[in-house]
C-alpha cells in the first residue's frame, strides 16, 4: 500500500517513488482514471521536483487538442521518457561536479545563472532578442528577482547563447525526432511549446539549489550570487538581499506584461497556482526559498518537552509516560557528565555512553527509592561500590545490568522523543540504534521467561492468613481469626481464576460488577480510574463462582453503600494520584515473602505468573487458543479472528473457564468484614507518610529482624 507524500500524485512505495495521477477527463480515450509510473528514485528531495515536473506537464497536455485521442500508452511513454531525462540530467550535474572537484557554493552560482538563462528563453522564446539595457523586460525580470549586477551579465551572455542554440539545426531534428517518438505533430507551435518545456524542465532543475547541494541548505538564493556579500539599496546603505522569484511572480509583478507572457504564464501554472498568484501578484513567490534552520533546544528544557510529549500522547498508559520520563531523564544525566548543552551537540557517541550505563548499574535499581535519587555517575559508582563489598564479605554478587527487554524498551522510548523534537523543528542527529539494541529473544526462549504455575502450585497460595485467618487488618501475614474483604483477598483469586492483568482488576469500579441474564460479570473497560492497555482488552468476563461463594457481592454492595466508586478504595487515596496495581503489590507481595509459600515455591514476577498460569492451565484442558486469547485480552492472529469474528460472547467464556480447576475451596465464606479505614471512610495506613516516617519503620523492621537472627543464633 502505497504512502502518499505531500507533493501531488507523489505515492512512496516502500523505498521507491512513483507518480500516479489521476487521468483528466479530456483524455477521453482512456478508460483507466489513474497512471502509475515508477520513478526508479529513493531521493525524496529528485523525487519532489520530478513529480512536480510531470504534473505541469500533464496539465500542459491536457490543453493540447490531441487530448481527446491520445492513447494510456502514449502518455506513459511521454512520461516516463521525460522521467529517465530529468534523472539522467540530475545525475550528470551531481558526477560533473564531482569531477571537477569545484565548491559547491561556485557550482551552486553557476547553476542559478543558466538556469536563468534558460528560464528567460522559456518565457520571451527562442526568435524574441532582449538587450538587457535599463528597461529591457528580461532584465526588469532579474531586477525584480533581486539578481546582483555582475550575474546579469552572466545570464545575458548565457541567454544570447542557448538561444542561437536552439535555433541550430542539431537542437532542431534531435526535437522532433524526440516529438515523433511520442506522436506529437511536427508544427511550428508544436516545436514552440516543446522548446519552451524543455527550457522550463532545464531551469527547474538547475534553481532548485537547495535540493541539489545540502551543504548549502538554508542560504538565500541571492546571497549565494553575490558571494554572501549584502545588496546596496540606492542610499548606498546595505540590505540584505531578497529571496528568488519564480518567473511567474516575475511576470505578475510587471507594470504591464505583454499578453504573450501572461499567456505563458497561465499555461505553464497549475490551475489552483494560476489562482494563487492571481489573488497575491504584489507578493513574491520563492522559487528556492532555503527551509528554517533547526533550533537547538538547550538541554535544560528536555524534562519539559518530554512531559509535553507525554500529555500528547493519549494512548500511552499511565506506565509507558512513567519509562520514557526515566529513560529521558537518564540520558539528560549522561549529557550532562559530557557537557552538552543543547541538542545539537548530541552524537553517536552520547548514545552508546548512555548503553554502557545501562550496562553498568544495578539492574534492580528502580526497586531502590535512594538509588533512583542518585545521578548518573552515583548510580554507577554505588554498583561498584555493591560488587567490591560483596567480594570483601564472599558473598554472592549483585546482579549488575539492566535486562536486554528493559534496554530495548528504554531505547525506543528514547528514539521516541528524540523523533518528537525533530519533528518540532529541533536540532537533532539522526542517531543510529544499530548496534546498541540487544536481540529479540526467540520464540522459543519466550516460554522460559515466566513461570505458568499450575493449581499445584496455586493452593499454598490461599492457605495463607489473609485468606485463613489474620490477627488484624494491620496484621495480615500473621495467623489470627479474623478475615478482612479487601484487595488482598478477593484479587488473587480473579488473578487465578480469570487470568486478567493485575490493573484491570485492581483498577476496576463497583459499576464495573454488573448482573446480566448470563449471570454476574465483570466489565472490563476504560473508567475513570485507570485506563487499559488496547481496543482488544475490552471485554466481559463472568464472577467466578468460587469468588460469589466466598461473598464478593455482599463486599459489593457494602462499597456501593458507602460511596465508593473503587471496588478497591483502600488502593487509592486523594492525596495522591497513584497506580492501584503497584499499590496492591506492595500490599500483597510482603504477605508472600513471610508466609510458608516463601519457603516452599515463590516463583518469578509473582502477580504475572498467575496469568501465564491461567492461559496455559486451559490450554491443557483443551481449549481454543483463540478462546484463552478473548478471556486474556490479547488479539488473535488470522483473519477469521480478527476480522471476521467478534470475541467471545460471555456464556462461551464461562464454559470455557468452567475448565479452571478449583483451588479455593478449601476456604469457607466469613461475614463480611471490611478494613477499618475503609469503613470509616479514612484514608489507608501507608497515605500520607512522610519520607522520614518511612525509613523510621524500616529501620524498625530491620531491628527486629537483626534481633531474631539473633535469639535464633
Amino acid at each position: 500500500m502505497g504512502r502518499r507524500h505531500e507533493i501531488q500524485n507523489l505515492v512512496r512505495r516502500g523505498n521507491m517513488f512513483h507518480w500516479r495521477p489521476r487521468i483528466p477527463r479530456q483524455f477521453s480515450e482512456i478508460a483507466e482514471r489513474h497512471l502509475s509510473l515508477s520513478l526508479h528514485l529513493s531521493d525524496h528531495r529528485k523525487a519532489q521536483y520530478m513529480a512536480r515536473r510531470l504534473n505541469t506537464l500533464l496539465h500542459e497536455l491536457k490543453l493540447t487538442p490531441g487530448a481527446a485521442v491520445t492513447t494510456k500508452d502514449q502518455l506513459e511513454s511521454l512520461f516516463r521518457a521525460e522521467a529517465v531525462r530529468m534523472s539522467e540530467h540530475l545525475d550528470n550535474l551531481s558526477f560533473a561536479a564531482r569531477r571537477v572537484g569545484t565548491d559547491a557554493a561556485l557550482s551552486a552560482k553557476a547553476d542559478i545563472e543558466i538556469g536563468w538563462a534558460y528560464r528567460l528563453i522559456e518565457l520571451f522564446g527562442t526568435m524574441r532578442k532582449l538587450s538587457f539595457e535599463p528597461g529591457c523586460p528580461g532584465r526588469s525580470a532579474l531586477e525584480r528577482a533581486s539578481i546582483p549586477e555582475p550575474s546579469i551579465a552572466t545570464i545575458a551572455t548565457a541567454f544570447t547563447q542557448e538561444q542561437a542554440d536552439c535555433r541550430h539545426s542539431h537542437f532542431e531534428k534531435a526535437l522532433v525526432a524526440d516529438m515523433a517518438a511520442h506522436g506529437i505533430a511536427d508544427t511550428l507551435i508544436n516545436r514552440e511549446r516543446a522548446t519552451a518545456q524543455l527550457m522550463r524542465a532545464k531551469a527547474d532543475m538547475l534553481l532548485a539549489v537547495p535540493s541539489r547541494y545540502p551543504e548549502l541548505r538554508g542560504s538565500n538564493v541571492a546571497e549565494i550570487l553575490a558571494d554572501k556579500v549584502m545588496a546596496a539599496t540606492d542610499n548606498g546603505t546595505p540590505s540584505v538581499a531578497k529571496p528568488f522569484a519564480t518567473q511567474s511572480a516575475v511576470v505578475e509583478q510587471g507594470a504591464s506584461p505583454t499578453d504573450s507572457e501572461t499567456r505563458v504564464q497561465s499555461e505553464y501554472l497549475m490551475p489552483e497556482q494560476s489562482v494563487v498568484v492571481a489573488e497575491h501578484a504584489a507578493t513574491p513567490v520563492p522559487l528556492s526559498a532555503p527551509p528554517p534552520k533547526d533550533i537547538p533546544l538547550p538541554v535544560t528544557e528536555f524534562m519539559t518537552r518530554c512531559q509535553k510529549l507525554i500529555a500528547g500522547k493519549k494512548d500511552w498508559e499511565r506506565k509507558t509516560g512513567q519509562d520514557v520520563r526515566v529513560v529521558v531523564a537518564t540520558f539528560v544525566g549522561i549529557l550532562g557528565e559530557h557537557g552538552v548543552k543543547t541538542s545539537a551537540e548530541i552524537t553517536q557517541f552520547h548514545l552508546g555512553r548512555l548503553r554502557d550505563h545501562f550496562d553498568e548499574i544495578p539492574t534492580t535499581y528502580g526497586q531502590s527509592s535512594r538509588l533512583r535519587r542518585l545521578s548518573t555517575r552515583e548510580l554507577r559508582e554505588a554498583a561498584s561500590r555493591q560488587v567490591e563489598i560483596a567480594k570483601a564479605r564472599n558473598q554472592q554478587p549483585p546482579k549488575i545490568g539492566l535486562e536486554a527487554n528493559t534496554i530495548r524498551k528504554h531505547l525506543t522510548n528514547l528514539g521516541e522523543f528524540l523523533r518528537s523534537l525533530r519533528g518540532r523543528g529541533f536540532a537533532v542527529a539522526d542517531l543510529s540504534m544499530d548496534g546498541l539494541r540487544p536481540a529479540k529473544l526467540k520464540s522459543g526462549d519466550l516460554r522460559t521467561l515466566t513461570d505458568k504455575p499450575d493449581e499445584n502450585r496455586l493452593r499454598p497460595l490461599f492457605d495463607m492468613a489473609v485468606f485463613t485467618g489474620c490477627r488484624s487488618a494491620e496484621e495480615q501475614g500473621v495467623a489470627g481469626g479474623q478475615v478482612f474483604h479487601s484487595a488482598n483477598y478477593y484479587l488473587p483469586m480473579l488473578l487465578a481464576y480469570l487470568g486478567s492483568r493485575r490493573n484491570e482488576m485492581a483498577g476496576l469500579a463497583v459499576k464495573d460488577i454488573v448482573e446480566t441474564s448470563n449471570g454476574w460479570a465483570i466489565e472490563i473497560r476504560p473508567n475513570a480510574l485507570r485506563r487499559i492497555k488496547n481496543s482488544q482488552s475490552v471485554r466481559t468476563l463472568p464472577v467466578p463462582d468460587e469468588v460469589l461463594r466466598l461473598g464478593l457481592l455482599p463486599y459489593v454492595r457494602a462499597i456501593r453503600d458507602l460511596g465508593y466508586s473503587a471496588l478497591f478504595p483502600e488502593l487509592y487515596t486523594q492525596s495522591s494520584d497513584n497506580d492501584a496495581g503497584d499499590r496492591f503489590y506492595k500490599d500483597f507481595m510482603p504477605l508472600v515473602k513471610k508466609s510458608e509459600v516463601a519457603g516452599q515455591d515463590v516463583w518469578a514476577r509473582f502477580l504475572h505468573a498467575l496469568r501465564h498460569g491461567n492461559a496455559n492451565t486451559l490450554k491443557q484442558k483443551r481449549v481454543s487458543i483463540e478462546i484463552i486469547d478473548d478471556i486474556s485480552g490479547r488479539l488473535s492472529r488470522g483473519e477469521t479472528s480478527v476480522r471476521y469474528t467478534n470475541a467471545a460472547g460471555l456464556p462461551l467464556v464461562r464454559s470455557a473457564l468452567a475448565n479452571y480447576p478449583t483451588v479455593t475451596g478449601h476456604l469457607e465464606p466469613q461475614p463480611l468484614q471490611l478494613l477499618p479505614w475503609v469503613a470509616k471512610r479514612q484514608s489507608p495506613p501507608w497515605a500520607g507518610r512522610s519520607r522520614s516516617q518511612r525509613l523510621a519503620d524500616a529501620r524498625s523492621v530491620r531491628s527486629e529482624r537483626a534481633k531474631t537472627r539473633r535469639k535464633l543464633d
